[in-house]
């Protein structure tokens, strides 16, 4: 299940509101972040980034439990809680 949460761009200094009815790529479009996307659907890994701090949900299909550790896959992860904040290296 889908839930509201906030991702801090760290180099871009910005912080965005993911709604729970959008994709977070959707929501890194519209606000003009350049990120490289290929399927939408957490299986082709082209939207990996690093992230910085906070705990995520990954959904992805691509990563290994240890590559979590130091990727996230933008299109299909979340914050783990309703209301919780992801810090990224955007």
């Amino acid at each position: 299940m889908n839930h509201p949460f906030t991702r801090n761009l760290v180099r871009s200094g910005r912080e965005l509101e993911f709604p729970a009815d959008k994709l977070a790529t959707d929501v890194l479009i519209e606000s003009a972040i350049p990120i490289d996307i290929k399927c939408s659907g957490g299986i082709c890994g082209a939207c990996k980034c690093r992230p910085v701090s906070g705990e995520v949900e990954h959904r992805d299909l691509v990563l290994s439990k240890m590559q979590r550790e130091e990727a996230d896959i933008l299109c299909q992860s979340r914050a783990a809680e309703a209301g919780g904040v992801v810090e990224v290296d955007l």
